[in-house]
């Protein structure tokens, strides 16, 4: 390999990495994002099914606490975790992996389903187990 192949390369490397993600991307986490800001509680009546959080043994003090979590809901109701936006960073991962299994009926725009953004409060109580599955507007 050449120098200038060299710094063809680096030169490249480093403008993608300073580049914006493009639209329709959150950097650093692979999950694509909806078109559409959907406020929580327009979503939250249309969850069809939810999974309580773990409790994780690490987490101190053991109280009742609540995270956050930015999602996307996609055209079939699945739902990606694209980060946690505030809550108990020790409860952080749970938070994520509990949304991950929540469902939702899909979000209509002109008769047809589309991915749309939202937040998720997740709450977290110690005296309650986790893993219970429960279907709020079925």
């Amino acid at each position: 390999m050449t120098i200038v192949t060299l710094r063809l390369i680096v030169a490249t490397i480093v403008f993608i990495a300073l580049s914006p993600p493009a639209e329709g991307l959150q950097s650093g986490t692979g999950a694509s994002l909806g078109k559409l800001n959907v406020p929580a509680e327009t979503m939250a009546g249309r969850c069809l099914t939810m999974v309580s959080p773990q409790y994780p043994q690490t987490a101190d003090p053991l109280k009742p606490s609540t995270v956050v979590v930015r999602v996307v809901i996609s055209k079939s109701g699945a739902v990606s975790p694209v980060r946690v936006v505030s809550g108990q960073s020790s409860l952080e991962a749970e938070a994520m992996n509990a949304v991950r299994l929540w469902r939702y009926k899909p979000f209509m725009r002109d008769d047809e389903p589309i991915d749309v953004n939202t937040d998720i409060r997740v709450d977290f109580d110690p005296a309650k187990r986790g893993g219970i599955v429960t279907h709020p507007n079925r």
